[in-house]
């Protein structure tokens, strides 16, 4: 026989109310027990929180125990309903990414209910035992393990502390990186960036510095080429995309920025970085395209200051990560695609940007782009005082700068292009991008003090390599009148002269340059090139081989060294 339906239940007046009913029904109205930690927390614990906060990792403090948790449940309430912990900033429905550490509502929710409660512990036989500790590598043993040369001593009180360690690559490797851990060895590193430099200037400001490592946000080192290598708590071994190893050539050194944060206490830092390696070449190379923003004047006091910069592809592509980068007033991050047909992708979206949680984020499947599509980065930033990350107390105008109290507003995207013409077409984009953003950039600067020697050096050389020579050359004549002492300018004075041909007055600007700075490897290569256009082989070998001393990672130096000696035919050596 059919019951009735709701139509004709629901209208009637209850006679009992819902809690008789529930007493007869035996609990099926009766609302689920408290959440326990046993039962309830402890697998939110375990699976979100734990791989840092226990001993050896880079949590403040263990999330392992019951007592533990209890001990900390008001910080942990507070993290996970700010969402500040887990630390992840990405925001849902704007780009899918591998390693999400995003806590579900419901989970946030168990927490609060816990809390509610009065912490409770629940049954003995509902507890579980928490995660293993991490082992030594959880990948195995590496192939090559780079340990830091010495230890760095950081002290208990003051500010962060940005600081460049140098670490030697050995000799003679030649083989390809499919994936590394890096182990911080104590929670007071935040994050970290791993570089290389084959120039020798790391190693030099290394040795210049009394202390361990040297300091700076900007040292002169670089990613390798088409690679974004970081590490940020919670992140254990990253393993490359197939086909996507990056090559360890053995020559230079490996430079790994870490951002430090005091702790109260003396902390001692030395972390390792283990690699594993093959012999397979790399079949996929991808390329690396900025977004940068150097045109900023973020007034006193100003909440809502944006800066946009978006590109056109010039060819078809598929975006593997992202890796956004401000400072301290950055407040939003959004990164969009617009195809030519109009159509608009968001790929990216920080609505609370937090400096010291930054990451690199690749996507969980490529993102491709056709040709054509207009990639768009904008970043707002908060300079009022009511930003509670505001370094300046009151606040005051913030510029471009490599320092965390000034600004910078960037944006890398790893792309893979289908064959070699679209990732010169990429590298060439990439190129024009930076060096049109720097001439901006110093324009502004030179229009606030004319007489700045640098900045018209800094523009010369953008200009320089935009193209532009004859007003590159006017900055950098400008720059050495304002500053005769600036070795680097009459570099790229005798550079221009040489271009032209005009020997005697492009190795009077060399020489110039050598007697400020006797270590400028271009200056000897442009000597070089002087000597052999003038029919002496021996000057030209001479000073060919000085650059080579000073720069030995140079192969095309070195071939033409070697052709000199007579050892093989003569290589092509670009301009100085």
């Amino acid at each position: 026989m059919p019951y009735l339906p709701p139509s004709q239940v629901f209208p009637v007046a209850s006679r009992w109310g819902w809690g008789c009913v529930a007493l007869f029904l035996g609990g099926w109205a009766v609302a689920r027990a408290e959440p326990t930690f046993n039962r309830d927390v402890a697998p939110i614990l375990y699976r979100h929180c734990t791989p840092c906060h226990q001993p050896g990792s880079a949590g403040p403090f263990p999330l392992r125990t019951y007592e533990e948790a209890r001990s900390k449940a008001p910080q942990l309430l507070k993290a996970v309903e700010s969402r500040t912990m887990p630390p992840w900033m990405p925001e849902p429905g704007h780009g899918d990414f591998m390693g999400e550490r995003r806590l579900a509502d419901a989970e946030i929710q168990v927490i609060r209910s816990w809390f509610a409660a009065g912490l409770p512990e629940g049954r003995a036989e509902d507890r579980r035992e928490p995660p293993a500790p991490p082992r030594d590598w959880s990948l195995g043993t590496p192939d090559l393990i780079l340990d830091f040369p010495e230890s760095y001593l950081l002290g208990p009180e003051g500010r962060d502390v940005y600081r460049n360690f140098v670490v030697p690559i050995p000799s003679g490797t030649n083989r390809f990186v499919r994936a590394f851990e890096f182990q911080p060895g104590n929670s007071a590193v935040h994050h970290a960036r791993l570089l290389f430099d084959a120039s020798g200037e790391s190693r030099r400001r290394d040795s210049a510095d009394p202390v361990c490592g040297f300091g700076g946000t900007m040292p002169p080192a670089r990613f390798p080429p088409g690679h974004l290598l970081g590490w940020v708590p919670g992140r254990s071994a990253t393993v490359l995309p197939d086909g996507m190893a990056w090559p360890l050539d053995g020559v230079g050194d490996l430079v790994v920025q870490l951002h430090l944060q005091r702790t109260g206490r003396p902390e001692t830092i030395r972390p390792r970085l283990g690699l594993y390696l093959t012999n397979r070449p790399p079949t996929l190379v991808p390329v690396l395209l900025g977004l940068l923003a150097q045109t900023m004047d973020i007034p006193a006091g100003a909440k809502d200051y944006t800066v946009v910069r978006s590109v056109r592809l010039p060819v078809d592509v598929e975006l593997f990560a992202v890796l956004p980068h401000a400072h301290l007033l950055g407040r939003r991050f959004e990164f969009t695609a617009t195809a030519s047909g109009g159509e608009s992708r968001s790929l990216l979206r920080i609505p609370d940007w937090r400096f010291h949680w930054q990451d690199e984020y690749r996507y969980a499947r490529p993102v491709s782009l056709s040709a054509g599509t207009v990639l768009e980065m904008r970043i707002t930033y908060d300079n009022s005082a009511g930003n509670p990350s505001n370094p300046n107390v009151p606040p005051r105008r913030v510029l471009h700068g490599p320092d965390s109290a000034d600004e910078m507003g960037e944006l890398w995207l790893q792309l893979l292009p289908k064959d070699a013409a679209g990732a010169s077409a990429l590298r060439r984009l990439h190129r024009e991008l930076t060096q049109q953003e720097i001439v901006a950039d110093f324009g502004v600067r030179i229009g606030r003090e004319p007489a700045n020697a640098d900045y018209r050096l800094e523009r010369g050389k953008a200009l320089g390599a935009l193209g532009r020579q004859r007003e590159a050359f006017e900055d950098l004549n400008r720059a050495v009148e304002l500053d005769p002492r600036l070795a680097e300018a009459h570099q790229y004075i005798g550079v221009s002269f040489l271009e032209r041909s005009l020997f005697t007055e492009a190795r009077m600007a060399f020489e110039e340059a050598l007697a400020l700075y006797p270590n400028l490897p271009r200056c000897h290569v442009g000597l070089g090139l002087i000597a052999e256009a003038e029919g002496d082989p021996v000057a030209a070998e001479r000073h060919l081989s000085r650059a080579l001393e000073l720069n030995p990672a140079d192969e095309a130096i070195g071939r033409k060294v070697a052709a000199l000696r007579g050892k093989r035919p003569s290589g092509s050596l670009p301009a100085p």
